[in-house]
C-alpha cells in the first residue's frame, strides 16, 4: 500500500452530526462526553491528525460553537445519512473526494483513518467501505466527489434513501479488517442510552 501523507489537503473530512437522534430520546449525541470530551472533539481531533480540512455536516449549526469549524446543513432533508453525504459531496466539489465519519462513533482513531486512506490510495474507486466480515460501515468511508451527479439523480428519483440502494449505481469497493476488539472497537457506534452506558463501564 503507498503512504498516506501526514496531512491530506486534496480529501475533505466530514463529521456528520444531522440525524434526529430518535433512539436516543431526541439528545443530541455530539455533546455525549466520554473522558471528558465530547463525541464531536474526538472525532474533530482524530481527524485534524490526517485532514487539513475538516467540516460539519448540521441541521442544528447554532449548537455547535466552533469557530474554525465549517458547518452546512443538509440540502434535501429528513433523508437520513444519504442526506449528509450528499450535502458533503455538494460543498467539497473543489476535492477529489470526501472521508464521512458519524458523530457518534466515539472510537475512531489515525491508524483505522489512515488504512482506509492508504487502501484507497491504491483501489481509487468510486466509494470506499470498510468492512469487517459481512458488515459494513458505509458513515465511516470515503466517496469521490465526482458521484454527486449520480447520488442527487438517484435522491430524486428514489423512496427509500437507503445508502446500500445507491451502491448500485457507482464502484464501490471494500476494506477488509481483522474481527479483533483493538479493531472492531474502533467501528463501535452508539445508538441508544443502554449502549453508551455500556462503553462508560468498559473504560
Amino acid at each position: 500500500m503507498p503512504s498516506v501523507p501526514k496531512k491530506i489537503h486534496t480529501i475533505t473530512s466530514v463529521i456528520l452530526a444531522g440525524g434526529k437522534n430518535s433512539r436516543y430520546q431526541g439528545k443530541n449525541k455530539a455533546f455525549l462526553e466520554l473522558e471528558g470530551e465530547s463525541f464531536y472533539r474526538r472525532t474533530k481531533r482524530e481527524l485534524e491528525k490526517v485532514f487539513e480540512e475538516v467540516i460539519l455536516i448540521t441541521n442544528t449549526p447554532e449548537i455547535f460553537h466552533d469557530t474554525d469549524c465549517v458547518k452546512f446543513g443538509d440540502i434535501i432533508p429528513n433523508i437520513g445519512p444519504l442526506g449528509g453525504i450528499h450535502a458533503a459531496l455538494a460543498h467539497a466539489q473543489h476535492q477529489e473526494a470526501v472521508f464521512v465519519a458519524a458523530v457518534d462513533m466515539p472510537f475512531i482513531n489515525e491508524t483505522i483513518i489512515r488504512k482506509i486512506m492508504a487502501s484507497y490510495f491504491t483501489q481509487q474507486p468510486d466509494i470506499l467501505i470498510p468492512r469487517i466480515h459481512k458488515l459494513i460501515e458505509p458513515l465511516l468511508a470515503i466517496y469521490k466527489t465526482d458521484i454527486y451527479v449520480k447520488m442527487d439523480t438517484f435522491l430524486k428519483k428514489t423512496h427509500t434513501y437507503a445508502i446500500r440502494d445507491f451502491f448500485k449505481e457507482v464502484d464501490v469497493k471494500y476494506i477488509d479488517f481483522d474481527d479483533d476488539t483493538a479493531i472492531t472497537k474502533g467501528f463501535v457506534n452508539i445508538n441508544t442510552p443502554k449502549e453508551f452506558e455500556m462503553i462508560q463501564n468498559q473504560k
